[in-house]
């Protein structure tokens, strides 16, 4: 192999085969280019025209259809995000969370256990809060994918919280021991298809996945009410 202090010669363009790959044909263009600056003008033959066509083709097909491809997708791109964004002030246990750009905010305070007042829900049941909102909005991005009616929705998760970690500052983790969401949705589909409704709001739901990733024990409930 070349190394990239090697000065190519037609020597070495002797050794390269006539199925070498794109690196090999710039470079053997590369190297006419140079000896033809030291050559009298030649206007270029038919041959040399259709190797350039080739090579253009070859080169620009690849782009052309990958941009093909983005002007008749309608689905996002795997780069696309949602920017998301809160800050917090406060002092001691008691913080205000607002959203820059939204009239709303919201406080969190913790247990007396923890030193706080208990005025306010606590992180961590903001965070089963959060599970249980996000289950129903991403069902409801999912049921207006498939065709699917909903009607209401009662939910409810319940969760096992050590605090050997939290309270004491023992090693170990102190993450959810386990995990219990129970959903009852009101829809128009049969077994079969909501089977597939919760399956995919599920795998879909980035709260859920945040859950199931941490490595708790997760489980849940979906019960099918006639809408």
């Amino acid at each position: 192999m070349m190394t990239p202090t090697t000065t190519v010669t037609n020597r070495h363009l002797a050794t390269l085969t006539p199925h070498c790959n794109l690196t090999c044909i710039f470079l053997k263009l590369a190297l006419q280019h140079t000896q033809h600056l030291h050559q009298p003008y030649h206007p270029p033959t038919s041959e040399t025209n259709m190797f350039a066509t080739r090579l253009t083709i070859a080169v620009l097909a690849p782009a052309a259809r990958q941009a093909a491809r983005r002007r008749f997708s309608t689905t996002l791109t795997r780069r696309q995000t949602l920017p998301v964004k809160v800050t917090g002030t406060g002092t001691g246990t008691l913080q205000k969370v607002s959203v820059p750009g939204k009239p709303y905010t919201f406080t969190a305070d913790t247990y007396p256990v923890l030193g706080g007042t208990d005025s306010a829900p606590s992180p961590v049941v903001y965070s089963l809060a959060s599970l249980s909102a996000c289950n129903q909005v991403t069902g409801s991005v999912v049921a207006n994918n498939h065709g699917i009616n909903l009607g209401k929705w009662d939910v409810s998760v319940e969760a096992q919280l050590p605090t050997a970690v939290l309270v004491n500052g023992e090693q170990g983790n102190p993450n959810w021991e386990s995990l219990k969401l129970s959903v009852r949705v009101q829809t128009d589909a049969e077994r079969e298809k909501f089977d597939k409704f919760v399956s995919e709001v599920e795998r879909r739901c980035p709260i859920t996945q945040l859950f199931k990733l941490s490595g708790i024990r997760y489980e849940s409930e979906w019960i099918n009410e006639k809408l």
